[in-house]
């Protein structure tokens, strides 16, 4: 008879997770099952179903319950002394390894689980001795099979309980000072309002249209009311795109206009998965700020790895492209299993139909996407250069603010550079358009840039602007009562002034001077 060691429950308890606050997300998962049967059976509502979490880092404490069905006390010792053993069915289920109720092993020093089933008056109690397993795995004098292990370390027992009252609950007692981020209230909310199957924020616009869309195809995004501390948790999506100030606080640089839907595959009466993402105006890289950036990946609503993953397995053209776009891929099909990390799913034919489906829009069509915007926008901001600049000529021609001749034949070699510039954008711009006309994507985001950076109207030639403005005077001609002798002098000090300063400080010394003199 095979022999399976005691190093098969490390596997699934201290070594499983890199993120210790995964086992939030284990326990979820977990839950929303439950619920899922309950609300099937008619035990409880979808409205009155919840998930409860309770953090008391001074305790030292930490609770997940729900209040769905429980286990039948019958069936209780037989559920949770089995390890990797899970009834639960892998095309409706969202958990059904089995093992992630273990997570909480490497992080507490008692590990306990309790339950009661409607209409059955027992509390049904597994207690674990999280600590003595662990001093067990690291003990080379100890070798206990998985099974002896699991026996010597759990403790089962029943009692006298209100039968009109059902739940299953999960207790971590004596949380370890090594799993601090457990007990971090604010950093936990976090975590789950990125992973947790919840709704999306109130202050999304747009989660009406993903739920329409969702509904049109006969998708379902699986929602559960999550509580932490008392507080109901959402999926933290905002139309506006925010960047860190100087100061430690944000101001809103990008907003997401609409969003844009895709079906794999698109013509098929069973998809892999479905999908929403944001159309911006894709100025730059998603700041970490923003804590929803990146397209996420989710099954039954959970997010598997994190705004990373696509990028991690080559979906895209260049890495920095996965920081460009929010939005959120539903995976659908059965056989897109998320392996026992949920960082991604088990490789099977599944996996490669759906990377191969996945990967015209996320390779090629977002690099387009961006990468047009980006040209779009500067070639509008060469326009505002040249109009911007034509309005300055034009104001110190009208108010003699050149200081010689040689700044404003300066200015109007600038003008005609930004003149090309202009008209080699405007044809750029004449095109994008005409190629994006059909393109709704593309023409939301040249819509939302032409508002952002608004053009007045075509720049006018410089030539005929040159011709009309001959004969001006110059700063140091208004200076009439010195002489044209003190006045080139003066011409010449503005010059180096303007020379050797800044243009900033140079302009308003020489204003000042200006103003001084005229007096």
């Amino acid at each position: 008879m095979a022999f399976i060691g005691k190093n098969v429950i490390e596997n699934l308890t201290t070594a499983m997770y890199e993120d210790l606050r995964i086992i939030y997300r284990e326990y979820i998962q977990n839950s929303a099952d439950s619920i899922d049967r309950a609300v099937r059976d008619g035990i409880i509502t979808r409205d009155e179903a919840k998930i409860d979490i309770d953090i008391n880092a001074r305790k030292r404490y930490i609770s997940v319950m729900d209040n769905a069905a429980g286990i039948p006390y019958e069936q209780f010792v037989k559920i949770m002394s089995s390890i990797a053993d899970s009834t639960k069915d892998r095309g409706e289920d969202k958990g059904f390894r089995g093992i992630g109720r273990l997570g909480g092993i490497s992080s507490c020093e008692t590990l306990i689980f309790s339950c009661s089933a409607p209409g059955e008056a027992v509390l049904s109690i597994c207690k674990w001795d999280a600590k003595r397993v662990r001093e067990i795995l690291v003990d080379k004098t100890q070798n206990p099979s998985a099974a002896e292990l699991v026996d010597m370390v759990t403790e089962f027992s029943q009692k006298e309980y209100d039968e009109d009252t059902h739940f299953f609950k999960v207790e971590l007692i004596g949380v370890e000072k090594t799993s601090e981020e457990l007990l971090q209230k604010d950093k936990v909310m976090n975590y789950l309002r990125s992973v947790a199957p919840i709704p999306y924020a109130t202050g999304f616009i747009f989660k009406s249209k993903i739920a329409d869309f969702a509904s049109e195809h006969g998708f379902t995004i699986d929602e559960y009311q999550v509580f932490v501390c008392g507080e109901r948790i959402f999926k933290p999506y905002t139309t506006k795109l925010y960047e860190p100030t100087s100061n430690g606080q944000k101001k809103a640089y990008d907003e997401i206009v609409d969003i844009a839907f895709k079906i794999f595959p698109e013509n098929s009466d069973k998809p892999l998965a479905w999908m929403w993402y944001g159309i911006s105006k894709f100025e730059k890289q998603i700041p970490s700020i923003n804590p929803m950036r990146g397209i996420r990946l989710r099954k039954s609503n959970i997010q598997i790895g994190n705004e990373n993953t696509f990028s991690a397995h080559d979906f895209y053209f260049e890495t920095r492209g996965c920081l460009y776009f929010v939005g959120e891929v539903f995976a659908i099909d059965e056989d897109l299993i998320p392996n026992a990390r949920r960082d991604y799913f088990n490789l099977n034919d599944t996996c490669r139909e759906f990377e191969r489906l996945l990967h015209p829009l996320f390779y090629d069509r977002f690099k387009t996407i961006y990468h047009y915007a980006n040209d779009y926008k500067k070639a509008l901001q060469k326009q505002q250069e040249f109009q911007t600049s034509q309005s300055d000529y034009q104001q110190k021609v009208t108010t003699g603010g050149f200081l010689n001749a040689d700044d404003k034949q300066a200015h109007e070699t600038k003008l005609e550079s930004q003149e090309k510039a202009a008209e080699k954008a405007t044809k750029q711009i004449t095109m994008r358009d005409q190629k994006g006309k059909d393109d709704e994507v593309l023409s939301r985001v040249y819509q939302a840039l032409r508002d952002k950076y608004p053009v007045k109207s075509t720049p006018a030639k410089l030539k005929p602007l040159k011709e009309a403005t001959k004969g001006q005077e110059y700063m140091s001609q208004k200076l009439s009562k010195f002489s044209k002798k003190e006045q080139k002098t003066i011409s010449r000090i503005y010059s180096i002034l303007r020379a050797i300063l800044p243009m900033d400080t140079a302009n308003m010394v020489i204003n000042k001077i200006q103003e001084e003199l005229s007096k």
